[in-house]
């Protein structure tokens, strides 16, 4: 029974002692600001900005000025954000014409969920993949 109890304290011991490495993240949410021919101007949220040398056209989905996009800098990795910042510009009862920050418009179809809680002019996020919008909190 001692080597039993031992052995499960030594075990919780090395498992507890192991990186919880798979949560933690250092991408943080910034703004293209301007595509240049050495690289991608990033802006964050207060208006820095800086440079990051990566080519536009290679990142899955492409990107123009006005996309959000996640940059880890310590792994030099740029990906586009999946949820893209936007306006709600019109609104009909079968559609709602977004315009995102890049400069495209939108047609998203109004479902039941979407009827009395957006209104014109409204900020919002939306996802083209799933072609889903929600409240920009």
């Amino acid at each position: 029974m001692k080597k039993l109890t031992i052995l499960t304290i030594t075990l919780l011991i090395i498992f507890a002692s192991f990186p919880n490495s798979y949560a933690k993240t250092r991408y943080g949410t910034f703004e293209v600001a301007e595509i240049q021919s050495d690289g991608i101007v990033l802006m964050d949220f207060e208006g820095a900005t800086f440079l990051v040398e990566k080519d536009p056209s290679k990142i899955s989905g492409g990107l123009k000025v006005g996309d959000s996009v996640r940059y880890d800098s310590a792994k030099n990795r740029l990906k586009k954000n999946s949820w893209q910042p936007a306006e709600i510009i019109n609104m009909t009862d079968s559609t709602l014409t977004l315009e995102l920050n890049n400069g495209d418009k939108v047609d998203v179809g109004m479902h039941s969920k979407y009827r009395n809680k957006f209104s014109k002019g409204d900020q919002v996020h939306y996802n083209p993949s799933k072609s889903q919008i929600k409240s920009n909190n």
